[in-house]
C-alpha cells in the first residue's frame, strides 16, 4: 500500500496554490522574516525588492547563502540606518544575515534606472536592489500583489540622498 503525500499547499505537485491574497495579507506573511533578525524592528520602515547581492568579506559572506534575489529592507531617517534582510518568500525562511548600512559604513548609494538602487557598505557588502510598486509575490498560502507604490518611492530618494555617490 503507498502512501499518499500530504503537502500544506494543498496541491499534489508541491506546487504552491493558487490562492489569491491581499497586500496586507502578503505584509502579514513577510513581516515576521524582518522581526525575527532586527532587536527594534517597530523602529523601521520595510519596503520589498528583488535583485542581487555580494559580500568581499569573508566573515559575512560565511553567513549568507549563495543566489540571493529576494529581500526585505527596514529603513529610517533618525539615524539614517538602513537594514537589508536576505528573504526566501517562497518558503518564508531568511537567506542569510540582515545586513545594517548607516552613517558609519555607508559607501555610496545611486539609483540605476527609474526602479532600482544600488547600495554598497565600506566592508564590500553591495546590493543592487528593484523595488516595484506592486510586485507580485508567491508565499505558501498563494499569491497576491503587494502595494508599496509610496513606500518603495520613498526609500529610492531616502537611500540616495543619503549617501550619494561621492
Amino acid at each position: 500500500m503507498s502512501e499518499e503525500l500530504h503537502l500544506p499547499t494543498g496541491t499534489t505537485d508541491g506546487t504552491a496554490a493558487d490562492t489569491q491574497l491581499s497586500s496586507e495579507t502578503i505584509a502579514r506573511a513577510l513581516h515576521p522574516l524582518f522581526d525575527s533578525q532586527i532587536i527594534n524592528y517597530g523602529a523601521y520602515n520595510l519596503v520589498y525588492a528583488t535583485g542581487t547581492s555580494s559580500y568581499r568579506n569573508p566573515d559575512v559572506a560565511a553567513l549568507q547563502e549563495a543566489d540571493q534575489d529576494h529581500f526585505l529592507i527596514g529603513y529610517r531617517e533618525s539615524p539614517d540606518e538602513v537594514i537589508v534582510a536576505p528573504i526566501n518568500p517562497h518558503t518564508l525562511e531568511t537567506t542569510g544575515t540582515a545586513t545594517t548600512i548607516d552613517n558609519t559604513n555607508a559607501l555610496q548609494a545611486y539609483k540605476v534606472g527609474e526602479h532600482s538602487v544600488g547600495l554598497e557598505s565600506i566592508n564590500g557588502s553591495r546590493f543592487l536592489l528593484t523595488l516595484i510598486d506592486e510586485p507580485e509575490i508567491h508565499v505558501p498560502e498563494g499569491s497576491g500583489v503587494l502595494e508599496q507604490g509610496r513606500d518603495a518611492a520613498e526609500f529610492r530618494e531616502f537611500v540616495t540622498s543619503i549617501w550619494p555617490v561621492l
